[in-house]
């Protein structure tokens, strides 16, 4: 037994961490070693879809795998379709368990090598031919095939003949045996022969089997039926309809009448097609499985009915194609590797993401597309983790979760594998989940007080202790035992209480007025809490009564001043329009009167020489800069008469006094214009004893001082008038002028006042 194990131990190899590869020989001896200690731990289980293999191997509780009593032979396992004829390969799966949530497959490919143990059969150990005298040389007489149940090199190699000497007959080989005639036949000199066919296998000792054959030397009928095809090939799916043509046979025969007269039989050892003896048509009398037998190889004969009987043969070969015909296949099993039975599991509804429920094995007896296999869940919470070919783990993908509180009863979870055949077949597995409580819940804290609301608590009228509300819990968990623990914060400090049934008290009254933050928390069995903010506001009602007081004094008080506040704007407002239209009046009256004495020209020639000086006079205060008076009378009327007075100013004029006080040019311009001011006054019916020391002073101008100055300018033309007053005026004015003339030189700008 050791020898054995060392010489398979070198067999074995590893495709990766989880697949092992072993070579062995079929035929092997009862309780041979194959692998040692497959697992270090005792976490090996066979998956139900290697079950059929525990016939042939044992895996004992050191996790070591034997063969069993039973015979391996892969002669047997290939006629079985348990695996390949070409490489004959037993996939043993197992499940491989190191913790709840972490699982594997273990997989041993166990490739079972072929040995000489099967020599060639004949169906017949002895058979008859007869043959016509009259046959030519070369004439073929097809011959039975042997069998060989070995593959490959240990099938079946070649034949051989005996006797060789005073033997007609040639073997030739092509696919099967055939023998040739070589020499003519003659009833007479020999009525028969009796031979032997030896079949070989290819082992190193190579074992043979043979067949007796007798050809008989007939007399009559001289040729045999000839076939159109010496091998008929034919291809039909598996769900071919029972008792149809499949195909027709046809021979010829050159003879006439009885010796042309042909029948046709078949060597079907399954009894699945039947022949018709006359026509040669091929019926289907089985249903067909592609999954069980895939191809068919039929002896054909045509034989005449002339004496002796002739015959020939043909091969017909019937390939069976497949259709999906096989829905797949499901297999449940438990997480300790049970069957399951139909029973709700029980589930927690907090159960982790990655929990695995089920094992699911799934397998179509179908090939290629109709054979692959697609599986899925009708429950989103659930996901199918692929693990090996058609084997997958049901587990919880914890998004969505389960919701006890929702869902208060068993979950129907529908699995449905499809293959991918065209139509596709599928199977649908109906399972169930009990779900369970757990705490997952927080408790709900509900309040007679409505939310954010603050509490009013008078300081003068309310008793302690008192009430400040009192909380109903509810909890969506139904395991709850209705068991809750209360605790709470007051900011700022307040004399609080909180009883165990959710009664909030206001032990006594604070020092300090104003508004306080109480937070309860209220925790489950399970510590799941839920925090509620209660905003309290102690008043005093003087203090509220005070301020109303106040308030409605400082409302009045505002009031009154909004009115003065209101009268004052509007007369600021009133007086700037005022002055706008003041100063629009007078902007709009001066240019009336120089309009006025520009336009009348047929008044006396006084005046447009009048008009003439001043047109002269701004010429030439233009060229020379200096200061010029000008006044313009209508002479027509003393009592209509206008003056006008032309005043051009200059920059930084300085005018000095007998006393020596310098004066700026503004106070001599506003006693220029206070002059001529009161002058007009005069024209319109001032008093002729008014004097106008007042308006612009004598002692500005000492007689010492006009006499310097007694230059007239020509542009000053005497007015004659009746009224005295107006002359004395007119000659003060003139030798203010003059005084202003001879006093400065300089730079002047023209700024002009009209009376």
């Amino acid at each position: 037994m050791l020898i054995l194990f060392l010489l398979i131990l070198p067999l074995i190899s590893a495709d990766n961490n989880n697949t092992s590869i072993i070579y062995i020989h079929e035929e092997l001896p009862p309780n041979t070693l194959l692998l040692q200690s497959i697992s270090s731990t005792n976490s090996l289980q066979w998956l139900p879809s290697s079950y059929l293999y525990r016939i042939y191997f044992n895996l004992n509780q050191n996790q070591s795998l034997y063969t069993t009593n039973q015979r391996l032979d892969r002669e047997e396992l290939c006629e079985r379709n348990l695996c390949n004829c070409t490489y004959c390969v037993l996939t043993l799966n197992f499940l491989q368990t190191f913790s709840t949530n972490n699982i594997s497959i273990r997989t041993i490919q166990i490739v079972i090598e072929d040995i000489n143990d099967h020599a060639p059969t004949f169906k017949q150990s002895f058979i008859k031919l007869s043959i016509a005298e009259n046959v030519p040389i070369g004439y073929e007489i097809p011959l039975e095939s042997a069998i060989d149940n070995d593959y490959g090199l240990y099938s079946i190699q070649n034949y051989k003949l005996h006797p060789i000497i005073n033997n007609p007959f040639r073997l030739i080989q092509t696919n099967k045996p055939v023998l040739k005639l070589m020499e003519p036949l003659d009833r007479e000199l020999k009525s028969n022969y009796l031979l032997q066919l030896i079949a070989d296998d290819g082992g190193s000792t190579p074992l043979s089997g043979q067949q007796k054959i007798e050809i008989i030397i007939t007399d009559v009928n001289d040729h045999p039926p000839v076939f159109d095809r010496t091998i008929y090939q034919q291809s039909i799916p598996e769900n071919n309809k029972i008792n149809t043509v499949i195909l027709q046979i046809h021979a010829n025969d050159r003879d006439e009448n009885e010796n042309a007269r042909l029948s046709y039989s078949i060597e079907d050892s399954s009894s699945t097609f039947r022949i018709n003896e006359h026509t040669g048509e091929l019926y289907l009398i089985k249903p067909l499985d592609y999954e069980r037998i895939r191809s068919y190889s039929i002896s054909i004969t045509a034989h005449d009915h002339g004496t002796p009987q002739l015959s020939n043969y043909a091969q017909l070969i019937i390939d069976i194609t497949d259709i999906n015909d096989n829905s797949p296949s499901i297999l449940i099993t438990n997480i300790n590797g049970s069957h399951y039975d139909s029973q709700p599991i029980s589930l927690s509804e907090c159960a982790p993401k990655g929990t695995s429920l089920f094992y699911i094995y799934a397998n179509d007896e179908d090939t290629n597309e109709n054979g692959r296999i697609r599986c899925s869940v009708n429950d989103t919470r659930l996901n199918l983790v692929y693990l090996t070919l058609n084997a997958y783990s049901l587990q919880i993908t914890g998004s969505p979760s389960f919701d006890y509180e929702t869902e208060q009863f068993v979950i129907n979870i529908e699995l449905t594998c499809k293959d991918d055949g065209h139509p596709s077949l599928s199977k649908t597995v109906l399972f169930h989940i009990l779900l369970e409580d757990c705490n997952d819940n927080p408790p709900d804290i509900i309040s007679s007080i409505p939310y954010n609301e603050t509490i009013l608590i008078s300081y003068e009228t309310t008793e302690t202790p008192f009430i400040i509300t009192q909380f109903e819990i509810e909890d969506r968990d139904l395991f709850q035992l209705n068991l809750f623990s209360y605790s709470f914060t007051v900011t700022p400090s307040l004399d609080l209480s909180l009883t165990n049934n959710g009664t909030l008290i206001l032990r006594t009254m604070p020092l300090n007025l104003g508004s306080y933050i109480v937070n309860v928390t209220v925790a489950d069995s399970g510590n799941l809490t839920n925090t509620i903010s209660i905003p309290i506001n102690i008043y005093s009602i003087n203090e509220t009564m005070s301020l109303r007081k106040l308030r409605m004094e400082n409302i009045s008080l505002v009031l009154v001043l909004s009115f003065f506040i209101i009268i004052f704007i509007a007369s600021i407002t009133i007086g700037i329009c005022f002055l706008i239209g003041f100063l629009f009046q007078r902007k709009k009256k001066s240019p009336c009167l120089c309009c006025y004495s520009c336009f009348n020209i047929q008044q006396k020639s006084i005046r447009n020489s009048s008009c003439e000086s001043m047109n002269s006079s701004n010429e030439r205060a233009d060229s020379l800069q200096k200061t010029t008076i000008e006044v313009l009378d209508d002479g027509v009327n003393s009592s209509n008469r206008i003056y006008q007075y032309g005043l051009k100013e200059a920059n930084d004029l300085k005018v000095v006094n007998t006393r020596g006080i310098d004066r700026g040019d503004f106070s001599y311009s506003e006693k220029v214009e206070r002059y001529l001011t009161h002058l007009n006054n005069g024209i319109v019916g001032i008093d002729a004893n008014y004097s106008d020391d007042g308006v612009y002073g004598s002692s500005d101008l000492s007689s010492d001082r006009i006499q310097k100055f007694s230059i007239r300018p020509p542009s000053i033309i005497s007015i004659p008038s009746s009224q005295q007053h107006y002359q004395d005026s007119l000659k003060r004015f003139e030798q203010l002028y003059s005084f202003v003339e001879h006093r400065q030189q300089a730079a002047f700008t023209s700024d002009s006042l009209y009376v």
